[in-house]
């Protein structure tokens, strides 16, 4: 069996194998930032970060640093490193791959080129969350979409990390789960809860890069790496089985169900994410 078969077997297996339990989420707006939520329960409310299993197949050299990359006017090659990964978040609509070009094929002119907002732990983003909130717990190993400014805000910290122990596409899936959020809010197509929008945007995150691993940017078995990604940064915080509400401000998908969401998002259409967002008790079904 080849390896491209072995992967997509594996992402199957994800899906066949998480699809009977369930979940909970609440509204793209809730919570105390106004942000639709930030990457995985404890990290958004100043808990620690979840754990993250390694071994993405590009190498982490290089870092992401506390200035945000110009747009770059020529399309770039596969991503091997995090400044790769600033390339592919900034590159303008008709660049292959690029995460404009996928959601301006979403939304057509509606999509506007985003803002970052890179900060350090121990500061505040420079958005409107940031001076909202003033509290540097709430943003330390986070990112998060800001819909009072439409901004997406880093901790470089953060996502540098995630770059050391698995890889570029690391902090590449974390942005395009905040980018997803905000694609959704354009399009008016927010979760019918918190947990079904954070799905949803797991989701999306995972038909970005299947676009971008189409395109060439990224390799086939970081589609694998990405679901146990999610899976690493999925909600526990009601435990395992007996979950908080699907409504409550901060609900982010079970690990099960994030895993789920991506490796759905990666394998079938755009309309198989939308179906999860308007799921009522944040469940994934098969």
């Amino acid at each position: 069996m080849t390896v491209v078969r072995v992967i997509w077997a594996a992402l199957a297996a994800i899906v066949m194998s998480v699809g009977l339990l369930t979940g909970c989420n609440a509204s793209a707006t809730g919570g105390p930032l106004n942000a639709a939520g930030g990457v995985g329960s404890g990290t958004a409310t100043g808990g620690s970060s979840a754990s993250v299993p390694g071994g993405s197949s590009a190498a982490a050299d290089g870092a992401l640093t506390a200035s945000s990359a110009a747009s770059r006017s020529s399309c770039g090659g596969k991503v091997t490193d995090v400044r790769d990964v600033e390339r592919l978040i900034n590159e303008p609509v008709g660049c292959p791959g690029a995460l404009n070009t996928f959601w301006h094929g979403e939304l057509g002119d509606a999509w506007t080129t985003p803002r970052f907002v890179p900060y350090r732990d121990g500061e505040v983003p420079d958005d409107a969350c940031g001076r909202q909130v003033n509290d540097p717990r709430v943003f330390a190993d986070n990112a998060l979409y800001c819909t009072l400014d439409d901004t997406v805000a880093y901790s470089v910290d953060f996502l540098n990390e995630l770059a050391q122990v698995g890889g570029p596409t690391y902090p590449l899936f974390v942005l395009m789960h905040e980018l997803s959020h905000r694609g959704d809010r354009i399009g008016g197509n927010l979760g019918v809860v918190t947990r079904a929008e954070e799905n949803q945007a797991d989701c999306f995150a995972g038909r970005q890069a299947s676009v971008a691993h189409d395109a060439g940017r990224i390799a086939v078995t970081d589609a694998l790496q990405g679901a146990l990604l999610f899976y690493s940064l999925g909600d526990t915080r009601g435990g395992w089985f007996a979950q908080e509400a699907a409504s409550a401000p901060d609900a982010h998908g079970t690990p099960r169900q994030r895993a789920q969401a991506f490796a759905f998002g990666y394998l079938r259409g755009s309309s198989t994410c939308h179906r999860i967002g308007k799921s009522q008790t944040g469940d994934v079904s098969f």
